[in-house]
Order: structure tokens, then C-alpha cells, then sequence
């Protein structure tokens, strides 16, 4: 019996000890003082792990409060891959679905002494900071003095953007992580605020290190090769953002096409060792590849590829010009050495390249002149440039809706709206431009019908798009308990798709962000006629928006993230550049920075008949600037910056006429371009 009381008290014993060691508090990952983490490592884990390193991770998310479906059974599944991917959102670190460096010091795993450092503190571990920063190329003002001042807060908040990280300016477990990765690179040769380096060859020491770039990754050596290749004369949509996108991935197919190596749009070594070759310092200005509608050829060189190219190839043909291999649509160095040729007998600089003289003496000698149907003939869909513009641009000015506008890009809207121009003309529907379809559309023989889904068409509210059709959307979604930022506002934006797609993820449908037959039925709203299509010839503007130098391209209507497409033109310029008012108005919006934030600070400047300029990613606004305050034309409304989900300093900039959905902005802005302006135009 004394026995069996004794075996009951250590019983008791031991469970309640296993009772208060379950209720002690989980120890707090807001400091950089991590606990000592076991021996067994855990970064690099992903699907297909098994073992202690797993359960660690599995019971650090459960602790976290994610549920891991299997519980703690240190096989990383599907399940496993879930939570972590759910965490790594919560906690703004890049949602892999593995264990990367940033992750694991997110989960107390790892140790950081950098964790937690914020303004205000002096110690060690600034120092080392302060160290890795340097290293990294975005030195704070002082050098590595330990303290946590406002240089150093400046430092950190441009490495977070270069990485495309939240610039908060203290160090989260995304920072941490990233720094982690800095010790193992060479020296950057950034200045001291992370501020862009504006010569492409910048660091050519460091060749090597481009090796491995791929889609996804991030920072200054992508700005870098963004550079170089736009130094050669390929585009890259959205400049040299420090983004490796697939825009980015196909502007480097371009480039190894033209240098004869694999094309694969990954920069390997052989790519990086090409790269490295190039002379950086014979890139032209920005204006010399900036190619205009009205003048397809101008900025075309040896590497370009594509319509424009072989419209080029058949006019020097067609002037006489012998060309081996024909108008394949390959700027390779035969084109080049006709090109010298054509040049050479109209007693033009004899570069190689297709300058403003060498377009014009090229429409000189044929009928028409570059401006005519001509170079048209044969355009299909995949064909891109600004051939397809000006076959984008007839269609218009013929009475046909082409959704997107001219945007350079032959898709299946184009298609859609030739196949409609040519059965108005009696012609085969056949979405192509043969000779006739050309013929026609330099004269059309009578009034077209507009097609397209606009003007009285019927449909469902659309990214972009302001209106009653949106109104009642949102209204929708509130209903439906769906969290709406901003509100009921009648304006489809980042909030409305972010919105869009919560509600179709809580009913397992496609998330896209975009209202299709699916998604309305659920919402129970029908369908409604679309909005009047905006009319930019209302648009009245003054002034350049931005302080010189600066550049920018057409890339209106291009796809974004979470189904937006991107509304505006992107200018870019240095940091901290004056903005200005375009036109007379008052600010009738201001947005703010937060994390998340798509825009970052920007304002709306509202005219007196309802257009709205929209500019957004600024680094400050100007002092007074606030809502309901009237500005003049001209005046000094902020500075550009980075802030919201930017990869790199510019202005984002839109126009809505009389309030309604956004117009392309490019030939509003080109028309008063002012990027080589650099003295401030003085009002304030």
C-alpha cells in the first residue's frame, strides 16, 4: 500500500511538472537575443525533407499558431509546405514554401544578432550591421561607428528596397536574412544612400558574380545587368528596376540570341562573361532607343530582334540593298554592315545603327515613306514593336476599338480587331496583314463599326475601371463579409482585385482578382454595360511631371501581379528629384506608406473638369501638400522615391480623364517631354 501511495505521488509528480513546463511562455522573437538554437541545422529544408530538422521547423509553426496538417511528424509534405508558405506571408518574407535564412531566424532557429536593431541603439552589434552594409554597397554616412542613427536607418531602408523588402528601417527577420547573405559576396560599389549608380560597367570587377541571375532574383547586380543590356539597345520594360521578371528573362533571351549563346534567359557564366564585354560607355542617351510610332526603325541595332527588324531588312532590299539571308528579323552583322552601306551612300555617320537621319532617309526612298501601310504588310499574332503600333494606330484611327490601345504588342485583341476591319472592307478575315489589308487600312473604303467589349458592351467590372459596375461589385464583396480597404469607392484597384481574390479563395475558385462568370454568380451581381471609353483628348497638361535627367518607356497595359495590368508610365530618375504639378487643380487624394502599400506616398491632383493625374512611389511630399490644398501648374509638389512596391526610384504616373478608367499616358507625356531638363523650374 506504502508502495502504490509512493508510485501515486511521483506520478502526480511528473505531471504536473508536464503541466507547468506546457504553460510557460513561448520566449519572444522581437529581440535580436534568439535562444541558443540545437545543433540540428534547418535552412535549406523543403518538400521531400524528413527527419529532426523537420519537426523542429513543424513544432516552431505550431507554436507560431500554424496549423500543420499531420501535426509535428518531421516529414515536410504538402502540409508542411503550406504553413510555412502561410507564415512566411504573415511574416513579409517571400512565400517559398522552404526554409531559407530569413525564415528560420523568423522562427527563433537561427540566431541574428541583427534582429531588432532599430534607431536609437549603440552596441556591437550595429557595428557588425553597419559592417554588412558597407559590404553590400550602401555605406551609411559615418561608416560603422555602432550607433543607430539616421544615416544608418537611411542605409538599411535603400538595402531593404534594392531587395525588394518593406523600407521600414529597423531590422525584421527578411532583413536579417538578407543580410546574412552579404558576407558571402564582395563589395558592392553603391554610394552611400543606395542610390542607383548610373553607369552600366559600374563594379565590372565583379563579373563573375552575375552568374546564376534567374527569374525572381532581386537587387543591384540584376539593376546591373538591366543596364547593360539597355546600354546594347534591348528594352527592358520598367528600366533597370532590380527586379529579374520575365520581361527581364526575355530582353536577356534577346541578348544572348544576338551574341550567339544559349538562350535559356538565365545569365550562366558564358552569358555573364558577355555581358562583361561589353563597353558600357558607348550607351547612347536614353532618347536614342526611345523609339516613336511615327518612326519604327529609329533606335534599332545590332541584338534587336523581331517585326520592326525585318520591316527595316525588306526596306533596305527594297532599296536595293543585297541581304544575305533575307528580312529574317535578326539584327545580326550582316544587317549591320548594309545598314553601314545604306549610310555610307547617303553620306551619314556610318555607325551601324538606325538613327533619326538614317529612318528619314530610309522613308525617303520609298513610297510613302515610313509613315505608309508598307512595312505593315505581314504582321500576325506574336509580332511586337512599334510596327505593331502603327498597325494598332490605323486600326483606331479607322473607327476600331483595340483593346489595350496601341501598345506594340500583336495579342489576340489586335487580331480580334483586324479580323473586324477586314470583314468591314469585304476583305479575307484572316488576322493578318497582307498587301490589300494594308491598302485598306491607308484608305478605308468606309466607315467601320467599333468592336471590342467597350462602349455598350456588357460585362462585369474590370481592373482600372470606375464606375457603377464597380460600385456594385464592392458592394457585393462587403455584403459577403469580404474586407474591403477604402471602401465602397467605385474604383477598381490594388484594395478591389485584393478583395476579388480573397473572396475567391474562401469559395475554392480561381483566384485571379479579375470578376468572371464564376465569380459574379457567386456574388450574385450581373452583368452591367461597360463605362463610356475615356476620351485623352480632354486631357490638357503643362508641364513635365518630373525634374531631369530622366527616361522612361511604353509599357502601359503590361501585366502586374494578383491580375492587374500596369495603368500608368513609369519615369525613371534619381532619388529625391522634384516633382511638379502638370496642370492647375487641387490634391483631392494622399496616400500614405505602410507596409503592404502598392502605391507608397502619392497623391491625385484633380482638375476642374474631373481628370485626375495619379503619382505614386514618392519619397516625400512637398511642405503644404495636403489634401483639398489648390496647386498651380508647375509647382513643386513632392520628390521622387521608392516607397510602396517599387524595386527602384521613379515616378509612377496615370491619367484619368474627366475621372473615368485610366488612358495610356505615354504620348501625353512624350509630347511635353522634358527629361534632359535639369534645372528646377522654380516654384515652390
Amino acid at each position: 500500500m506504502t508502495t502504490n501511495r509512493s508510485t501515486a505521488r511521483r506520478l502526480t509528480s511528473v505531471v504536473a511538472a508536464a503541466l507547468t513546463l506546457s504553460l510557460l511562455p513561448l520566449p519572444s522573437l522581437g529581440s535580436s537575443a534568439v535562444a541558443e538554437a540545437p545543433s540540428v541545422a534547418v535552412t535549406g529544408l523543403s518538400r521531400g525533407a524528413r527527419g529532426d530538422a523537420v519537426k523542429r521547423v513543424q513544432q516552431a509553426l505550431v507554436n507560431q499558431g500554424i496549423a500543420v496538417t499531420g501535426g509535428v511528424d518531421g516529414v515536410f509534405g504538402p502540409g508542411t509546405e503550406a504553413a510555412v508558405k502561410q507564415f512566411q506571408k504573415r511574416t513579409g518574407i517571400s512565400p517559398s514554401g522552404s526554409i531559407d535564412r530569413a525564415t528560420a531566424v523568423a522562427l527563433g532557429l537561427e540566431r541574428s544578432t541583427d534582429l531588432g536593431l532599430t534607431q536609437g541603439v549603440r552596441s556591437d552589434a550595429v557595428m557588425k550591421l553597419q559592417q554588412k552594409l558597407v559590404a553590400a554597397g550602401f555605406a551609411p554616412t559615418g561608416g560603422a561607428d555602432g550607433i543607430f542613427g539616421p544615416n544608418t536607418k537611411a542605409a538599411l531602408e535603400a538595402f531593404q528596397r534594392s531587395n525588394g523588402l518593406p523600407a521600414t528601417g529597423s531590422v525584421d527577420a527578411a532583413t536579417a536574412g538578407a543580410l546574412a547573405a552579404v558576407a558571402a559576396q564582395p563589395p558592392a560599389t553603391s554610394s552611400n544612400n543606395g542610390s542607383k549608380q548610373n553607369g552600366s560597367n559600374a563594379g565590372s570587377q565583379r563579373g563573375a558574380s552575375l552568374a546564376g541571375l534567374k527569374i525572381g532574383s532581386r537587387g543591384d547586380k540584376v539593376k546591373r545587368v538591366q543596364r547593360i543590356i539597355m546600354s546594347v539597345g534591348f528594352t527592358v520594360v520598367g528600366g533597370a528596376d532590380g527586379i529579374y521578371g520575365v520581361l527581364t528573362a526575355s530582353a536577356v533571351k534577346s541578348f544572348q540570341n544576338a551574341n550567339g549563346l544559349a538562350v535559356t534567359g538565365a545569365v550562366d557564366a558564358k552569358t555573364a562573361a558577355a555581358l562583361e564585354q561589353v563597353d558600357a560607355t558607348s550607351a547612347p542617351a536614353p532618347d536614342d532607343h526611345d523609339p516613336t510610332v511615327s518612326s519604327p526603325y529609329v533606335g534599332l541595332r545590332y541584338g534587336s530582334l523581331g517585326s520592326d527588324v525585318k520591316s527595316l531588312q525588306q526596306a533596305l532590299i527594297d532599296a536595293g540593298f543585297a541581304l544575305r539571308g533575307g528580312a529574317d528579323g535578326v539584327y545580326g552583322l550582316v544587317t549591320q554592315a548594309v545598314v553601314r552601306q545604306f549610310q555610307s551612300k547617303h553620306g551619314l555617320t556610318q555607325s551601324g545603327k538606325v538613327d533619326k537621319a538614317t529612318a528619314r532617309a530610309l522613308a525617303s526612298g520609298s513610297p510613302g515613306g515610313s509613315s505608309s501601310t508598307g512595312p505593315l504588310v505581314g504582321l500576325r499574332a506574336g509580332a511586337l514593336g512599334n510596327t505593331v503600333k502603327q498597325l494598332q494606330q490605323a486600326l483606331l484611327t479607322a473607327g476600331v476599338e483595340v483593346r489595350g490601345g496601341a501598345d506594340g504588342i500583336f495579342g489576340p485583341a489586335t487580331a480580334g480587331a483586324l479580323r473586324a476591319f477586314q470583314t468591314s472592307q469585304g476583305l479575307p478575315a484572316t488576322g493578318e496583314v497582307d498587301k490589300a489589308t494594308a491598302k485598306a487600312l491607308a484608305n478605308p473604303k468606309a466607315p467601320v463599326k467599333p468592336v471590342g467589349d467597350g462602349g455598350a458592351a456588357t460585362g462585369y467590372a474590370k481592373y482600372g475601371e470606375r464606375g457603377a459596375r464597380v460600385m456594385a461589385l464592392q458592394s457585393a464583396l462587403v455584403k459577403a463579409g469580404i474586407a474591403l480597404r477604402g471602401g465602397v469607392d467605385g474604383d477598381f484597384g490594388g484594395a478591389t482585385s485584393a478583395a476579388v481574390m480573397e473572396f475567391q479563395r474562401q469559395k475554392g475558385l480561381n483566384v485571379t482578382g479579375k470578376v468572371d462568370e464564376a465569380t459574379a454568380k457567386a456574388l450574385r451581381i450581373g452583368a452591367a454595360v461597360a463605362p463610356a471609353a475615356p476620351d485623352p483628348s480632354t486631357v490638357k497638361m503643362k508641364v513635365f511631371p518630373v525634374q531631369g535627367r530622366c527616361y522612361y518607356g511604353d509599357s502601359y497595359g503590361y501585366s502586374r501581379s494578383g491580375g492587374r495590368v500596369h495603368l500608368g508610365v513609369d519615369i525613371i530618375a534619381q532619388e529625391g528629384n522634384l516633382l511638379y504639378a502638370v496642370a492647375d487643380g487641387k490634391i483631392s487624394k494622399v496616400y500614405r506608406d505602410h507596409p503592404g502599400s502598392l502605391a507608397g506616398n502619392g497623391v491625385r491632383l484633380t482638375t476642374p473638369d474631373g481628370t485626375y493625374f495619379f503619382y505614386a512611389h514618392m519619397k516625400s511630399l512637398a511642405d503644404g501638400i495636403e489634401l483639398g490644398v489648390p496647386v498651380k501648374a508647375g509647382q513643386v509638389i513632392g520628390r521622387l522615391g521608392s516607397t510602396g512596391n517599387s524595386g527602384t526610384p521613379h515616378l509612377h504616373f496615370e491619367i484619368h480623364p474627366q475621372g473615368g478608367a485610366a488612358v495610356n499616358p505615354y504620348p501625353l507625356v512624350k509630347a511635353i517631354d522634358a527629361c534632359s531638363v535639369t534645372t528646377p523650374l522654380g516654384r515652390g
